[in-house]
């Protein structure tokens, strides 16, 4: 328990010092302009997606991953990174929604902060998870900042 609860602790530090550096780009504000006239035009149903390389972990349809705010790392030991989303979802049902869904997936919920943003810690064997949400301007949207880190066999 104490390995994990410094695990845990690295982890935060380590999402810490990074979220206060991560900006949108440029790109990712052009494709929020041209989401609601798509589903105007349609009315999509946006169904739950796993990223790339992280089958234990489940992302809302609604959000969108933004690759040049992401990085990846895959050794013959550990594989983990800083994957980061954005799109238009209401907080609150962003944190119910990966409460559940990391507990289907396996993880352990360790422990919680909610301020203005909100700070979710999950381990689980082999392997740690930090989900940052933060609310975003109205023009901007949520962003979802996950720290991933497991060790691969």
């Amino acid at each position: 328990m104490n390995k994990s609860m410094k695990t845990i602790l690295v982890t935060a530090a380590i999402a810490l010092l990074f979220s206060g550096c991560t900006t949108l780009s440029p790109d990712s504000e052009s494709n929020d302009t041209t989401a609601p006239q798509a589903q105007a035009d349609t009315a999509p149903t946006y169904q739950p997606y796993h990223p790339d390389d992280f089958e234990e972990i489940l992302i809302p349809g609604e959000l969108t991953w933004n690759r040049e705010e992401s990085m990846t790392i895959n050794t013959d030991s550990f594989a983990g990174g800083i994957l980061n989303f954005t799109g238009r979802v209401e907080i609150n049902s962003l944190t119910d929604f990966f409460i559940s869904t990391m507990k289907k997936n396996g993880w352990t919920m360790n422990g919680s902060v909610k301020s203005e943003d909100v700070l979710l810690a999950f381990t689980r064997e082999g392997g740690n998870c930090m989900i940052k949400i933060r609310s975003g301007s109205i023009t901007k949207g949520t962003n979802v900042f996950v720290y991933i880190n497991r060790t691969t066999k």
